[in-house]
C-alpha cells in the first residue's frame, strides 16, 4: 500500500541520513567534513587560499581521549589567548591525527604535489629523503583513483599520522605510508605553525581543541 510504501520511504532516508552523519560545512567553500572519521574527532576547517581564489577546505581530525590527555593543561583557555606553545605542543602530541583537503577547485596532480612539497621542505629539520616517497604517494593515487587522473574539484586526500609513520590516502582508497618524523611534524606544521598556509583553520583548530577538552 502507499502508506507501507511512506514508511518504508521514510525509513531508508533516516537510514541514509544515520550512515551520513553528523558534519560540518567549511565557511568559506561550504565543503562539508564528517564529525567523526575513523574513530577521529574534527576539531577544526579552514580554507586555502592563493590570491583571491579558494583551493580546497582542509580538515584536522584528532584522537578524542589521546588529545584531552596530551593538552589537559590548556583546558579553560580562550582560543583566542592561546600562544604558539599551544600549536607547537598539538603538533608534537603523540596522539594519532589526520589532515583532511577536499579540493575546492580543480589542479594537475602534479601542481598540487608542488605546493604541497613548496611548503613542506622548508619546514623539515633533516629527513628530506621522505619527499620524494611523499610526492609519489600523491602522483599515483591521484592517477588511480581521482576523476581524470588529477586533483579534479572533489577530490579528497587524507594523510594520516600516527607517531612517525604518515599514511596517504586518496578518495578514501589507502595509496601508502612514509615512515619519516620529521614529514609529519612539518606537514602538521604547514597548517599550524606562525606561517600557517590556512589561518582559518589554525584558528578554528584552537577552538575546537579547547572545547574538546
Amino acid at each position: 500500500s502507499s502508506i507501507n510504501m511512506r514508511v518504508a520511504v521514510r525509513a531508508a532516508v533516516l537510514a541514509a541520513l544515520v550512515a551520513l552523519g553528523a558534519c560540518e560545512r567549511e565557511s568559506a567553500t561550504g565543503i562539508a567534513f564528517a564529525d567523526k572519521r575513523s574513530g577521529l574527532a574534527l576539531v577544526g576547517t579552514g580554507v586555502r587560499t592563493k590570491g583571491p581564489i579558494k583551493v580546497y577546505a582542509a580538515g584536522l581530525y584528532c584522537a578524542p581521549l589521546g588529545c584531552k590527555m596530551s593538552m589537559r593543561k590548556y583546558k579553560g583557555c580562550s582560543s583566542s589567548d592561546v600562544s604558539s606553545s599551544f600549536y607547537d605542543d598539538l603538533v608534537s602530541g603523540g596522539f594519532a591525527k589526520a589532515i583532511v583537503l577536499k579540493m575546492a577547485m580543480g589542479i594537475s596532480k602534479e601542481k598540487l604535489v608542488g605546493a604541497l612539497s613548496e611548503s613542506v621542505r622548508p619546514r623539515m629539520k633533516g629527513g628530506k629523503e621522505a619527499l620524494p616517497k611523499f610526492a609519489d604517494l600523491i602522483l599515483s593515487g591521484c592517477e588511480r583513483y581521482a576523476t581524470g587522473g588529477k586533483a579534479s574539484k572533489g577530490t579528497e586526500l587524507s594523510f594520516g599520522v600516527q607517531g612517525s609513520a604518515m599514511s596517504v590516502s586518496v578518495n578514501g582508497k589507502h595509496c601508502g605510508s612514509v615512515k619519516s618524523p620529521q614529514l609529519a611534524k612539518a606537514l602538521l606544521g604547514c597548517y599550524l605553525d606562525s606561517k600557517a598556509v590556512s589561518p582559518s583553520l589554525k584558528r578554528s583548530c584552537a577552538e575546537g581543541v579547547i572545547t574538546l577538552l
